[in-house]
């Protein structure tokens, strides 16, 4: 069997230059899985998206489907002790395009609690869709009937189909903070390892929603609150007084029959901030609520995804990747937010879940990415790095540290709520 590739597998397989494009999930229990449950649940879950059995072939752009049986998606380690470790070593496992399928689930067996850390290959979805590939995980697990639309149609043309072409010529001809921004603008990262590292911090809720009656004017949101954060704290550290930052954004709100679809299907937002001397946290946040409201009732974060998918059909993919390869600018610092993980979707039957968070790709040096994920009242953020040596305390300052969450007032305060692993 063969499926044929979209341009955004394309362009993952291209931004491997500055990163290992693997999506990854820790979902923790506060008891024991079933061994049957779970492997049937992995055996129809592949059998639902064939895609899952295939590995991408580079230089035709398709995916091809892998004699290996489904078993090979799972993988049972023992842990007696050193939990941590485990899910650890799981999380930061890699993904080889064109040799390993897009998708592994370590099921790591402790004494009297399990946890499940699962691998996908960026080619394969985005954090939307691989939202959906864990739900269906668990409703299938919970032999439940699925309540979930499957949808596993790929293509952009489920969100362009909604547009005329003279709105899709004047969103061409638009222009975004993309091409104003500074592309060189980048942490002090000069060290690379060998191996990935992972730190995440995780923040009460309640906390963060105080702030939202901070800011007079635009309401803001916690995503806002969070971007206002870690762009006070590029400014503060590294004296940045001009930035811009792309900010993802789930395209299958243009189309609400895209809501299940298990592929890459995202644009940007972009937000800057012109730092002065009398630059505050409810400025820069009211700065970013503004600027987010607008774009979001705006079709701006179209016009890269479309211009994208004309080349892809217009090129053979030889000269498409040749082109992509020179013209392609990756911000070498990022942001992106994960969104809330739905606690009522996410249930394993008689398997409590405890907690649960999303890590984007591991960045090469000297990229940089804050990624944020909500489960329940805890928002957990995450860096995922190959920084090592004189690079790496750099990398903590931004994340592990805290700098980012004392830019909010109060915050300080509440540190015993607030994890590093």
């Amino acid at each position: 069997m063969k499926l044929y590739g979209q341009p955004f597998d394309l362009m993952q397989y291209i931004y491997g230059y500055s990163q290992k494009p693997i999506i990854r999930a820790c979902i923790r229990f506060d008891g024991k899985l079933k061994s049957g449950s779970l492997k049937r649940a992995v055996k129809v879950l592949s059998s639902i998206y064939p895609i899952l059995r295939c590995k991408y072939e580079i230089k035709k752009g398709i995916w091809n489907e892998d004699s290996i049986s489904y078993e090979n998606l799972l993988t049972t380690i023992s842990a007696k002790s050193d939990f941590s470790i485990f899910e650890n070593d799981s999380l930061l496992s890699s993904l080889e395009i064109g040799i390993d399928r897009p998708l592994k689930i370590y099921w790591i067996c402790g004494k009297k609690s399990d946890s499940l850390c699962i691998i996908a290959s960026h080619l394969l979805c985005d954090g939307r869709g691989f939202e959906q590939l864990l739900y269906l995980l668990a409703e299938l697990y919970s032999g439940k009937e699925i309540e979930t639309q499957i949808n596993t149609n790929r293509s952009f043309a489920q969100i362009t189909s909604r547009f005329t072409m003279m709105q899709k010529i004047k969103i061409l001809c638009s222009k975004t903070r993309a091409e104003s921004m500074d592309a060189k603008l980048h942490l002090p990262l000069n060290e690379g390892g060998r191996k990935p590292r992972l730190i995440t911090k995780q923040i009460n809720l309640p906390k963060l929603e105080q702030y939202r009656s901070c800011v007079e004017g635009h309401r803001p949101n916690i995503n806002d609150i969070l971007l206002a954060a870690y762009m006070l704290t590029l400014h503060n550290m590294f004296r940045w007084n001009d930035i811009t930052i792309p900010c993802p954004v789930d395209l299958r709100r243009f189309n609400i029959n895209a809501n299940n679809s298990v592929c890459n299907l995202t644009g940007n937002y972009y937000c800057h901030v012109r730092f002065s001397d009398n630059s505050t946290f409810e400025k820069v946040c009211n700065s970013i609520s503004a600027q987010m409201c607008v774009q979001k009732n705006s079709s701006l974060c179209l016009k890269e995804p479309i211009l994208l998918h004309i080349l892809y059909r217009m090129l053979p993919l030889s000269i498409l990747k040749e082109v992509l390869s020179k013209k392609i600018s990756v911000p070498m610092t990022s942001y992106t937010n994960l969104g809330k993980i739905d606690e009522a979707r996410l249930t394993f039957q008689e398997a409590s879940v405890s907690d649960a968070f999303i890590v984007t790709a591991a960045k090469l040096v000297p990229y940089f990415q804050l990624a944020v994920s909500t489960y329940k009242n805890r928002c957990t953020l995450s860096v995922c790095t190959y920084a090592s040596g004189k690079s790496y305390p750099y990398f903590r300052g931004t994340c592990s540290r805290d700098s980012l969450v004392s830019t909010l007032p109060g915050i300080r305060k509440a540190s015993p709520c607030i994890t590093s692993r």
